[in-house]
C-alpha cells in the first residue's frame, strides 16, 4: 500500500463515508490529505520478492505470481526476504521448489492491478498471490466499483491460473503517518472494504482468502512502522506472514498435483 499521490477529491469521498459534514469539516479534512501527503518524511524504493525458493527441492518449480500494491513491496524493509510472502512461503511446506515473480507496485490500486494480469498470466502460474484494496480504501474508490473490479479481477486469473490466494485488508486506522480526525474514518471504511473483498472471493471456488485482520493487534504499535510512519517493518511482515500462512496452505493443497505440499518441516 506504497503512498501515492493523494488529491484533493479525496477529502470529499470521505463525506461519502458520512462523517464529515459541513463545508469547514471539509476544508479540514482536505486540509489534513494533503499534510498527510507532504509531511517531510523518508519515502522508500519498491523491493522486488522473485527468486526461488527451496532450490535445492526436487521436481519443477510451483509457479507464485505476485500482484498486488506495496505490501508485496515491502518499502523501507533490509531485504526482499523479509516480505510477508516470502516469509510465509518459506514455511509452507512445498515438497517442490518454488519460483516466485512479483508484477507488483507501490501505490496500486485494483485498476492499476488488473493491468498485470496478462503478464503474470503469460508465466503459466500455479497460484497467483493477490494484495490489493489498501490504495482504494484510502482513496475513496467506491465499494461497488471496487466489488465490481475485484469479481473482474479473479474471474481473469482463474481462467489462466488452478488458484489465487486474495489477501483482505485489515485495520487501516492503524497507519500513524495519518493524522485525526482522518484516522478515526479509517476503521469502518476498512470494515466496508474487507467485507467486500470477502464476499467477492466467496463467490469464486478456487479464490482463497488470506486473512491478515490477526495482525491488526501487532500494528497497533506505532513502533512497528519504518520511517515513512506508513509502511510497516519487519515486525509487521513477519505478523503477516503468520497470518497468512493457513491460507498459503491451503491455496497450495488445491493444486491438481496432490504431492505439492508436505508437512511444516520448521515445526
Amino acid at each position: 500500500m506504497r503512498r501515492p499521490p493523494v488529491r484533493l477529491e479525496a477529502s470529499w469521498e470521505m463525506v461519502g463515508w458520512g462523517v464529515a459534514t459541513g463545508a469547514a469539516v471539509v476544508v479540514g479534512l482536505a486540509a489534513e490529505v494533503l499534510w498527510t501527503a507532504h509531511r517531510p518524511l523518508p519515502s522508500f524504493p519498491d523491493l522486488d520478492p522473485s527468486g526461488t525458493i527451496g532450490a535445492a527441492l526436487d521436481g519443477a518449480p510451483v509457479v507464485v505470481a505476485a500482484i498486488g500494491d506495496s505490501t508485496l513491496t515491502g518499502p523501507g524493509l533490509p531485504t526482499p526476504q523479509q516480505i510477508w510472502l516470502w516469509q510465509a512461503l518459506e514455511r509452507v511446506g512445498s515438497a517442490r521448489p518454488i519460483a516466485v515473480r512479483s508484477f507488483a507496485a507501490g501505490g496500486s490500486r485494483l485498476a492499476d492491478a488488473a493491468r498485470r494480469i496478462d503478464d503474470a498470466l503469460a508465466l503459466r502460474p500455479d497460484v497467483v498471490v493477490v494484495a490489493v484494496g489498501s490504495n482504494d480504501a484510502l482513496h475513496g474508490t467506491p465499494t461497488a466499483a471496487i466489488e465490481r473490479q475485484l469479481d473482474a479481477l479473479l474471474r481473469r486469473l482463474l481462467d489462466g491460473a488452478p488458484v489465487v490466494a486474495v489477501a483482505n485488508v485489515g485495520d487501516l486506522g492503524n497507519i500513524p503517518r495519518v493524522p485525526q480526525p482522518l484516522r478515526s474514518l479509517l476503521p469502518a471504511r476498512s470494515r466496508t472494504v474487507r467485507a467486500v473483498i470477502e464476499d467477492v472471493i466467496g463467490r469464486h471456488e478456487r479464490a482463497v482468502l488470506l486473512d491478515v485482520t490477526p495482525a491488526d493487534e501487532t500494528l497497533r504499535d506505532g513502533s512497528v512502522f519504518v520511517a515513512d510512519r506508513f509502511h510497516p517493518g519487519p515486525r509487521g511482515h513477519a505478523a503477516w506472514a503468520e497470518v497468512a500462512l493457513p491460507g498459503l496452505r491451503a491455496a497450495f493443497a488445491l493444486l491438481p498435483d496432490a504431492g505439492v505440499v508436505a508437512a511444516d518441516r520448521r515445526r
